[in-house]
């Protein structure tokens, strides 16, 4: 087993109590179990928006079709990346706006700056990336 550090954080009592209530109710034994993982998933994060390392990753987006030409644009900005795109799942949220994730595979430097083109266009209003690394 590696050597171990280890270090003092302070944090106020509500912070603690809920971050104590959160990483009970998924199951972690203990502060130190949660904390590496934190610590972890900002690191992989991190490491996969600068590098071409291979990822699996969704991004899951609500778009608002009274916005212009939302979905064209988005149609538009797959296809050019198609390469990447796996496939695309979408589901009406009300009346004016779509629920879509999408699926893609490929380095992680073009995942992410995809993400980043489809998050900020106009008529998206709200975007969230999931990638994992793909291990060979």
């Amino acid at each position: 087993m590696p050597p171990v550090d280890r270090f003092t954080v302070s944090l106020d009592t509500e912070l603690l109590a809920a971050f104590d209530h959160h990483i009970t109710a998924k199951g972690y034994e203990n502060r130190s179990e949660a904390i590496r993982d934190l610590i972890r998933d900002i690191l992989t994060a991190t490491r996969l928006q600068q590098g071409g390392e291979p990822v699996q990753a969704f991004l899951n987006m609500v778009c608002d079709h009274r916005v212009g030409d939302t979905a064209k644009r988005i149609r538009a900005c797959l296809r050019k990346e198609g390469e990447i795109v796996l496939g695309t799942l979408v589901e009406t949220v009300d009346t004016h706006r779509d629920g879509m994730t999408i699926a893609l595979r490929g380095p992680s430097d073009r995942v992410h700056s995809l993400a980043n083109q489809l998050q900020a266009m106009r008529g998206v209003t709200h975007g969230h990336l999931s990638a994992v690394p793909i291990n060979p």
